[in-house]
């Protein structure tokens, strides 16, 4: 006897319903799987720690002390001969409490920014330059600007956490000879025979200063006697 209709239409989709309903179970399942769970409480943190100090800094930095000491060398009281461009020598050394020379301290010329006074190269009006092995340091490739008058030249040194300052006087004036002819006082500047010797060797005792600073361990000794006259460099042990 033949089977009925409906029976033979449920064995024809039997098996696609199968198939349909396996999808179905296996999309389920991994629906399941793709839902995160529920974090775990994550253990207590120390509390953060402090950033790491800028280079150059430490934790216990030592606090900055006004222990070192400038001598003015070559500078204070000089004129600048504008006419002729002749300018005086700007040295300075740095010692320390103990008056011992500080070799490798930073130094520091600054020149007024308005009124009489100087540039360095380019039209700067500040230059950092190191002492030598005998603490000096001497300001080089300036010039005076064309204002006569007096100036203060301000000079800072630092030698780590060490610092100190000074300030020295200078003057521009149109011709060196012609203004000290105008000065009633009777000095050692207003001698011919000093100024003469002072103007030329303006220039050595500065050339000086930079061999000295530029030398090495080589010329670490060398020292700048400044004497009525050239002055000289002298090779020290």
């Amino acid at each position: 006897m033949p089977n009925p209709p409906s029976r033979r239409l449920r064995c024809r989709w039997l098996p696609q319903f199968l198939a349909v309903l396996l999808v179905v179970t296996q999309v389920q399942a991994a629906e399941q799987a793709a839902v995160p769970q529920a974090a775990a409480p994550s253990p207590q943190t120390n509390p953060p720690t402090p950033a790491n100090p800028a280079p150059g800094e430490s934790p216990g930095q030592l606090p900055v002390e006004q222990s070192l000491k400038i001598r003015v060398l070559a500078g204070n009281g000089a004129m600048n001969d504008l006419e002729r461009r002749v300018m005086a020598p700007l040295v300075v050394q740095v010692i320390d409490q103990d008056e011992r020379p500080m070799e490798g301290a930073e130094v520091i010329f600054r020149f007024p920014i308005n009124g009489a006074g100087a540039t360095f190269a380019g039209g700067k009006t500040s230059i950092t330059v190191r002492t030598n092995g005998t603490g000096q340091a001497a300001a080089v490739n300036w010039t005076a600007n064309g204002q006569t008058g007096t100036f203060q030249v301000h000079v800072t040194a630092s030698y780590a956490n060490q610092v100190g300052e000074t300030t020295l006087s200078m003057t521009n004036v149109t011709r060196i000879v012609a203004a000290a002819k105008k000065s009633k006082s009777k000095s050692l500047w207003s001698h011919t025979w000093f100024k003469v010797a002072v103007i030329g060797g303006a220039a050595a005792i500065v050339a000086g200063v930079v061999l000295a600073t530029r030398g090495g361990s080589k010329n670490s000794g060398s020292t700048i006697g400044i004497n009525p006259g050239s002055p000289t460099v002298t090779g020290g042990q």
